[in-house]
C-alpha cells in the first residue's frame, strides 16, 4: 500500500525513460512554459517602471514654465 500511495505521488513523466522522445518534448514545453512566465512577469515589471518615471517626467515639465522665455525655473532632481 505505502509503494501504491508513493507511485501515485510521482509524475508520470518522471517514471519514462530520460531518453524517450516524449519525456524530453514534455521537458523541454515545461521549460518554454516557465522562461515565458517569467518574461511576462518582467514584462510587467518594466512597464510598471516605466510608466512611473514617465508621470514623474511629465509632472516635473508641468511644474516647470517652459513657454515663458525669461521665466525659466530649473527642474530639481532627487
Amino acid at each position: 500500500m505505502l509503494l501504491q500511495i508513493k507511485d501515485a505521488k510521482i509524475p508520470f513523466y518522471e517514471k519514462l525513460p530520460k531518453d524517450n522522445q516524449f519525456f524530453k518534448h514534455y521537458m523541454q514545453n515545461i521549460k518554454f512554459q516557465r522562461m515565458k512566465d517569467v518574461v511576462g512577469t518582467k514584462a510587467e515589471e518594466d512597464r510598471a517602471l516605466f510608466d512611473g518615471a514617465r508621470e514623474k517626467i511629465l509632472e516635473d515639465m508641468q511644474r516647470t514654465s517652459f513657454n515663458s522665455p525669461g521665466n525659466k525655473k530649473r527642474m530639481m532632481y532627487e
